[in-house]
């Protein structure tokens, strides 16, 4: 008994050690060299493309579908005009790797993926490795039944459509931001992350405070003017231990404005650098800042129609025949820019009547008993409008005068204040 016990963990032992050494070999096989190796059905399907290709004297293209998770991409090859094959979930590193592997026999790579909230910095090193890499806009590619293998295999047949078919509109490519760009754009947005949790905090105290019937204070309940009167009326009150719950809100909220006026400097400076046209009186300095901040290059836009579709203000449509039904805004467009641009229209409302797009929308708006849909709907087209000439404006296609606009008055100094959201 004790000689087969014996015998049996000798045998254990000897199969750990092997399956030790198996996974270093393992590990040793995902260099460039022998990582095709892992892909028998992809190996296959380039050597009879090989064949095809070599006698016909086409170009040898590979298209490639990746989507991105945190410990890696699931990976889709599209060999000539076959189906995509499914590569498995791989890492980083052996995506690189393999693409190498790929060139190294001839073939051209073409990858594409979604932008999704893990940076730009694989695009690079993909493209540090002699691949061409298409980003494109995060959209339902697979139906209502959705995998990470199916998007994949979306993604590499959007880019067969695209560089062996030729069609230009499969898909919807979207420009990638310079690191010089992401730095710039992360104040606004961050200033806006921060905006939104302040909100959150000054909601809590109120909240509470209603619970306790505290109605008279107004949102700003932590401010310098507010905070002493509200301690005064809860002493009164004899409800000294809701100032001890809402003191540590207020250190938070406090904190919260010191980094978002931090913000507002960083942002008055950078708007005194790229801001060198007149801006309409009433759209703020901040506001026109964060528009070219994420737009990045207002001269992407070839037309008008591309300006107005990046905002995603456009109707959705669902049309056939003779007959045509339009529904709600598409949103297939920079959600921030729609925000900024709203409140920028009621500021513009204001202070520039003449603007060419309150002559058509300016009744509805101003119009006090009107319906809250009409509103909407007149604000949503006056921000796809405002939009479009922005865009004229910063491309110096026209002028303030040509398109309605008074401009800021010459006494005023533009600040990062002025027009906040």
């Amino acid at each position: 008994m004790k000689r087969d016990s014996i015998r049996k963990g000798a045998k254990k032992v000897g199969a750990l050690a092997q399956s030790e050494i198996s996974m270093k070999k393992y590990t040793l096989h995902t260099n460039t060299e022998n990582i095709l190796s892992r892909f028998p059905t992809l190996c296959k399907r380039l050597e009879a493309a090989e064949r095809t290709v070599n006698s016909a004297e086409t170009p040898r293209v590979l298209c490639l579908g990746a989507d991105l998770e945190k410990k890696g991409a699931c990976v889709a090859a599209q060999c000539a005009l076959g189906e995509p094959v499914s590569l498995g979930t791989l890492t980083r590193e052996s995506v690189v790797n393999l693409i190498v592997a790929i060139q190294a026999r001839g073939w051209r790579c073409v990858i594409a993926m979604e932008a999704c909230g893990f940076g730009w910095l694989f695009q690079g090193q993909l493209r540090e490795a002699g691949a061409e890499v298409l980003t494109f806009a995060t959209e339902a590619l697979s139906g209502h039944r959705k995998t990470n293998t199916r998007d994949a295999a979306a993604l590499a047949r959007l880019v067969g459509d695209r560089i062996i078919h030729g069609n230009l509109r499969a898909g919807r490519l979207i420009r990638e931001p310079s690191a010089q760009e992401q730095q710039r754009r992360f104040l606004s947005r961050h200033r806006a992350q921060l905006i939104g949790l302040r909100g959150k905090i000054e909601a809590h105290g109120r909240g509470l405070m209603y619970d306790f019937g505290l109605l008279g204070f107004p949102e700003c309940w932590w401010g310098k003017k507010m905070w002493p009167r509200l301690v005064a009326q809860l002493t009164k009150d004899g409800q000294q231990w809701l100032h001890g719950a809402l003191a540590p809100q207020r250190a938070m909220a406090q904190a919260l404005h010191a980094q978002i006026l931090e913000l507002d400097h960083q942002l008055a400076e950078l708007a005194a650098q790229q801001l060198s046209i007149a801006l309409p009186h009433g759209l703020g300095a901040l506001t026109a800042l964060s528009a070219c901040l994420e737009v990045m290059d207002w001269k992407r836009f070839s037309n008008r129609k591309k300006a107005g579709s990046f905002i995603g203000c456009a109707p959705s449509e669902h049309s056939t025949g003779p007959g045509q039904l339009l529904g709600g805004i598409d949103r297939q467009g920079n959600r921030r820019l729609r925000s900024l641009l709203t409140e920028a229209i009621w500021r513009l409302i204001r202070w520039e009547p003449g603007w060419h797009g309150f002559s058509k929308w300016g009744a509805i708006l101003r119009d006090e008993h009107g319906s809250s849909v009409r509103k909407k709907k007149a604000v949503i087209a006056c921000v796809r409008l405002l939009f479009i000439d922005l865009w004229r404006l910063f491309t110096q296609r026209a002028t303030l005068a040509a398109l309605g606009f008074r401009g800021a008055p010459l006494s005023s100094t533009p600040t990062a204040n002025q027009g906040s959201t």
